[in-house]
């Protein structure tokens, strides 16, 4: 357990402390504080610039109509516990 005395991420695996010339590596060892197990964590590449989606007035992306709300999940759910009119067994 000393070997990981490094950062805790999600406050669940413990990290071990990188070498001083490590880079950022993409996969390490940690060990799973819930399951008491050592595991392999694997970095993410993320994008460095996300772009933001910018809402209209209606809270809609623009470009975006409004149709009716719930116009579509009526009839869809009216349809879903509708009885049948001619059941399979009589």
């Amino acid at each position: 357990m000393d070997e990981y005395a490094g950062r805790v991420l999600a406050d669940r695996y413990r990290l071990p402390l990188p070498p001083s010339d490590a880079y950022e590596p993409t996969a390490t060892r940690a060990f799973d504080t819930y399951s008491g197990q050592e595991v392999l964590v694997r970095q993410v590449p993320l994008p460095e610039v996300v772009e933001a989606e910018v809402l209209d007035a209606d809270g809609l992306p623009e470009g975006f109509t409004a149709r009716g709300r719930g116009a579509r999940s009526v009839p869809a759910a009216r349809a879903a516990t509708r009885r049948p009119a001619e059941p399979a067994v009589r």
